[in-house]
Parts: C-alpha cells; sequence; structure tokens
C-alpha cells in the first residue's frame, strides 16, 4: 500500500502538471477545452463502469485528468 502512495502522488502531480500546460499553451478556446475533459470525463466514466475492464485505478487517472482539463478550459474561457 505504501509503495503504491510513493509511485501514485508523483504520477498524478506529473499529470496534472502536463495537462495544465498542455491546455494553457494551446490556441483552443476555452470551450474547446472544456468539451475535450467532458469527453475524456465520460470516456473514463464508461471505462470504471465497466466490471469487464481491470486497468488497476488507471480509469480514475483517466476521470481526474478529464477534470482537470475541463476546469482549466473554463478558467481559460473567461
Amino acid at each position: 500500500m505504501k509503495m503504491s502512495l510513493i509511485v501514485t502522488i508523483p504520477v498524478l502531480i506529473l499529470a496534472v502538471y502536463l495537462v495544465f500546460l498542455l491546455v494553457k499553451k494551446s490556441n483552443a478556446s476555452g470551450t474547446k477545452c472544456m468539451l475535450l475533459g467532458l469527453s475524456i470525463l465520460l470516456f473514463g466514466g464508461v471505462i470504471a463502469i465497466d466490471g469487464n475492464s481491470d486497468l488497476g485505478g488507471f480509469e480514475y487517472l483517466i476521470l481526474f485528468i478529464g477534470l482537470i482539463i475541463s476546469i482549466v478550459g473554463f478558467a481559460k474561457d473567461k
């Protein structure tokens, strides 16, 4: 358990940082970024609900990245 947290937390921080940089530096509008984030959220949600998929928690990372993209897109729209 402890080892998985040691690996998971830096991966989450790195993923959030990379997503934030990609969305902020792109020339896409904030609305497009929010729609991309919502699409990723739906994709991750379908994977998380599916009983036959076992990705070891990766589906929740997909959901988290989609949420971050949506929030950054919302902030970019203003």
